[in-house]
């Protein structure tokens, strides 16, 4: 049995929101071997279901698996150190270069977290310039040399000039249309309004409270973002 998916991360579904799997195997250069099937590129998956994005499956981690490595083998065809051409016979997973080498999966590490206005129910919120129709949660790339309680309070002082401290790990969730880890973190800052200069990367940046929260289009189902803000909405 075969997983589409296609170039942009989006797998097939039936009526009851299932992955649809092939029985065989369609004209294609990349298939991932996984434990129960295979895995493979698509120009267009369409024509067997209605694609979805890869965050609606993040209850099924071998789903998660199949995109995320199917990614991999589109962009990394080349050994980066020696320009040599990759072979991935031995499954899909782990590239090799004609000398041996190996060449693992690149992995992004990312932050995202929840920033509370100390002494209120209040959260920061904000749509991204590049995906204006909903909010979300503060998130950025890990720097080189960062750690990731680093990366988010910079992230949060670039993007809203406010400064975050009591950094708490939360929790974690592959993210395969980008190849990234998205690593959690709750914070609290003092900071009702901006004392730092914006990067401009948000469009609107707001604190918003429990009672205004359904009224908001929020991060889609099945994200980091929309778990964490729905867990603080719900006072778990």
């Amino acid at each position: 049995m075969y997983l589409p998916v296609s170039a942009t991360g989006r797998v097939p579904v039936d009526a009851a929101g299932q992955p649809v799997l092939l029985r065989h195997l369609p004209p294609t250069d990349v298939v991932v071997q996984l434990s129960r099937w295979s895995a493979l590129l698509l120009d267009d998956v369409a024509a067997f279901g209605t694609p979805q994005d890869a965050t609606f499956f993040a209850d099924q981690p071998e789903i998660l698996k199949a995109i995320t490595l199917v990614r991999n083998r589109r962009e990394m065809i080349f050994d980066p150190a020696s320009g040599e051409k990759l072979d991935y016979s031995d499954g899909g997973v782990v590239g090799r270069n004609p000398r041996g080498r190996l060449v693992f999966p690149r992995l992004d590490p990312a932050v995202i977290g929840m920033v509370q206005l100390r002494g209120t129910n209040k959260i920061l919120l904000a749509r991204n310039r590049q995906r204006d129709g909903y909010f979300s949660l503060i998130a950025g790339y890990v720097d080189a040399g960062e750690t990731l309680e680093q990366a988010f309070a910079r992230e949060v002082w670039e993007e809203t000039g406010r400064r975050v401290e009591d950094l708490q790990y939360w929790g974690s969730q592959p993210w395969p249309p980008s190849g990234s880890l998205m690593v959690g973190f709750t914070a609290v800052t003092g900071d009702a309004a901006a004392v730092g200069k914006l990067d401009g990367e948000l469009a609107e940046i707001r604190w918003v409270s429990r009672d205004e929260l359904p009224e908001l289009p929020l991060a889609r189902a099945g994200s980091i973002a929309h778990t964490m803000i729905m867990e603080w909405y719900h006072g778990e």
